[in-house]
């Protein structure tokens, strides 16, 4: 059956289970069947793609472009570069300058999934703004995440979205005083694992909401003691369940100067952001994942298309396109 015909007969389940943050069943037990699901429609890709990256990934890096520096090592679920010696990273702050010069500080027409968080990136600046993509598939950024999927990283064409260029501001909040949604503690459920480059746009400190992260082995603690993402407790944990657990001095805040680069993976750290921006926050945000993910995004949303072009290299192509095979 083909998998348009598949997605289509299964839509109406699909849909009931991931509502709600898969809610109905638990979190991890959805994710079990979500994987399943996946795995049968696009297991010959994952599998191709872990055997390109394990045979043939210094190869595809040189069609790709050379590393410039010594790779970004992740531990313990993180690594943080403020070298500024990134490909692009420079054309990407000096784009984003002009970017929030002309959105920022108002809300956006359609704007409405978070009161207190805006995406500003629009499918034009694809175009508009090369630098970003360019920094996205560099062979250095995409290193990080293929050495930490042992794969060929996908970027993300649901949830999260691949590419987002976002501002935190409080003077959008509905609640500026008590933290909700997002600005709660969690763990993404959407692929294992789930990774995430984020960029600060400008300096940032902690009047600025920062992205807030626990350590991965932290987390790990912490889920177990909380019986986190089972079907009796909630996708979000409040402060004081958190802190009944954990030492508030083991949480990281994501602050510094503009160009310093959080490599994460979300789906193994807890974390939130975004919280009491006072002063509005400005953060490039690039979502990698497998090709098999543990969510139903792809079956329920339509997801979105990263453009290519003929004169790309095939691990860019990849990158951008989870079914390209070439």
């Amino acid at each position: 059956m083909p998998t348009s015909k598949l997605d289509k007969l299964f839509h109406p389940v699909a849909a009931r289970l991931h509502r709600d943050h898969m809610s109905r069943l638990g979190i991890a037990k959805t994710m079990r069947i979500a994987h399943a699901y996946n795995r049968l429609k696009f297991g010959r890709t994952d599998n191709w793609r872990r055997k390109m990256y394990r045979e043939h990934f210094d190869e595809l890096v040189q069609e790709n472009g050379p590393l410039v520096r010594p790779r970004v090592q992740m531990n313990d679920g993180w690594a943080l570069d403020t070298s500024m010696t990134l490909p692009h990273l420079d054309r990407v702050l000096n784009d984003s300058r002009e970017i929030i010069s002309e959105r920022a500080g108002q809300r956006l027409p359609g704007e409405v999934y978070r009161s207190y968080f805006q995406d500003v990136w629009t499918p034009q600046d694809v175009e508009k703004y090369p630098s970003i993509m360019d920094f996205t598939t560099s062979s250095d950024v995409i290193a990080v995440a293929a050495d930490y999927l042992q794969c060929i990283p996908a970027l993300s064409t649901t949830l999260p979205p691949g590419i987002r260029f976002v501002e935190s501001n409080a003077a959008f909040d509905q609640q500026p005083d008590a933290p909700h949604d997002s600005q709660l503690f969690h763990i993404d459920y959407y692929s294992l694992p789930n990774f995430y480059v984020i960029v600060l746009l400008e300096d940032t400190t902690s009047a600025h909401g920062p992205w807030t992260f626990l350590p991965k082995s932290v987390s790990k603690r912490v889920a177990t003691q909380l019986g986190y993402w089972g079907k009796s407790r909630g996708y979000r944990v409040s402060d004081e369940e958190m802190y009944s657990v954990v030492d508030r001095k083991e949480v990281i805040e994501f602050t510094g100067k503009r160009g310093s680069v959080l490599f994460i993976e979300s789906s193994g750290c807890f974390h939130y952001g975004s919280r009491n921006s006072i002063k509005p926050r400005f953060q490039l945000m690039i979502g990698f994942n497998g090709v098999c993910r543990t969510d139903f995004s792809e079956v329920v949303m339509t997801p979105q298309v990263h453009p290519t072009t003929d004169s790309d290299s095939r691990l860019r192509k990849m990158v951008l396109n989870k079914h390209f095979k070439g």
